[in-house]
C-alpha cells in the first residue's frame, strides 16, 4: 500500500497535465490561439502547431502542479477533522461508550495495532469506515444504528474490518485517491458552473453583444473553450474515479478476510455483513 501510494501521488499529477494538454491541443486545433478572429502566419485552426501547444503547456505546468500540491497538502493534513465535521462525529472514551471501547481496545491487543480514536455518528443507518493517514490520527467511526443493531460478535467483526484497513494502512491510499478524485470533481463542477453563467449571461444580454459586434464571438469562445474543459476534465473523473473503485473493492475483500482473522469468527462477519445488506 506504501508503494501504492506513491504510484497514485505520481500518477495522479500525471494525468492532470495530460488534460491540460490534451485541453491546449483541442484550443489549438480549433482555431483558439488565432486572435481576434485573425490568424498569425502558419496559425490555421484544425492543425496542431506544436510549438505554440508546447509553449502555452510549459506556461501551464507551474500552475497546475502548484495548485495540485496545494490542495493535497491542505487534504492530505486536514481529511481527519473535514470528514469529522462533514458526518457531525464525536470522539468516545471509555466512560462514554464502555462497550465499543472494550470491544476495540480488546482487537487491538489481539492483533497487535495501535488503539485508534473512535468517533460515533447519531445516524440510524448501519455504517463504519476507518480514516487518518498515521497513528494520531487513525480513527474508526460508527453509527448509533450499527451499535444498536449487532450484538457484540457481529460489531467486533465490522469492528476488525475497519482495524485491518488502519493495519494494512488502507485508509492512507484512499486518501491519496479521493484526493485527486475530488481534483477532477472540482474542476469539473467549477468548469460547469461557468458554462451555466455564461449560457445565462448570453442571453441576458444578447442584444448589447449585437450591438458591439465582437461580443458574441469573444463569449462563443469562452464556451467552446469551457466545453472542451468539461470534456477533457470529465475523462480524467472518470477514469480516476474508476481506479479509486478498483483499489477500494480489492482492500474491501483483504479487510473482510482480516476480520474474519483477527475475531476467529468468519460467521459473525457473514451475519453482520448480511444485515448491514439488508438495510443498504
Amino acid at each position: 500500500n506504501n508503494r501504492n501510494s506513491v504510484i497514485l501521488l505520481c500518477m495522479f499529477p500525471l494525468i492532470l497535465l495530460g488534460m491540460v494538454l490534451l485541453a491546449i491541443m483541442t484550443l489549438d486545433f480549433i482555431g483558439w490561439f488565432c486572435w481576434d478572429g485573425v490568424c498569425p502566419p502558419g496559425l490555421q485552426a484544425t492543425k496542431f502547431h506544436w510549438d505554440i501547444i508546447w509553449y502555452y503547456f510549459k506556461d501551464a505546468m507551474p500552475f497546475t502542479l502548484s495548485m495540485t500540491g496545494l490542495w493535497f497538502i491542505i487534504a492530505y493534513c486536514a481529511n481527519t477533522s473535514i470528514i469529522r465535521h462533514i458526518t457531525h462525529a464525536k470522539p468516545v472514551e471509555r466512560k462514554d461508550n464502555l462497550r465499543v471501547y472494550n470491544i476495540v481496545e480488546n482487537l487491538c491487543i489481539a492483533g497487535g495495532i495501535e488503539m485508534p480514536q473512535i468517533n460515533i455518528v447519531e445516524d440510524s443507518n448501519l455504517n463504519a469506515f476507518a480514516s487518518g493517514i498515521d497513528i494520531p490520527s487513525f480513527t474508526i467511526t460508527l453509527t448509533t444504528g450499527l451499535i444498536e443493531k449487532l450484538n457484540d460478535a457481529e460489531l467486533s467483526a465490522v469492528v476488525g474490518h475497519e482495524l485491518t484497513h488502519i493495519k494494512n494502512r488502507d485508509t492512507r491510499l484512499m486518501v491519496v485517491c479521493i484526493v485527486f478524485v475530488g481534483i477532477f470533481a472540482a474542476i469539473q463542477s467549477m468548469s460547469m458552473r461557468m458554462l451555466g453563467a455564461l449560457l445565462r449571461g448570453s442571453r441576458r444580454s444578447s442584444s448589447r453583444r449585437n450591438n458591439k459586434g465582437g461580443g458574441g464571438a469573444i463569449i462563443l469562445e469562452i464556451m467552446i473553450l469551457l466545453i472542451a474543459l468539461i470534456i477533457w476534465i470529465s475523462i480524467g473523473y472518470f477514469f480516476s474515479f474508476m481506479t479509486r473503485l478498483a483499489i477500494s473493492r480489492k482492500r474491501e475483500y483483504v479487510a473482510d478476510a482480516g476480520a474474519a482473522e483477527l475475531c476467529g469468527d468468519p460467521l459473525a462477519l457473514a451475519s453482520a455483513l448480511k444485515k448491514i445488506s439488508e438495510a443498504p
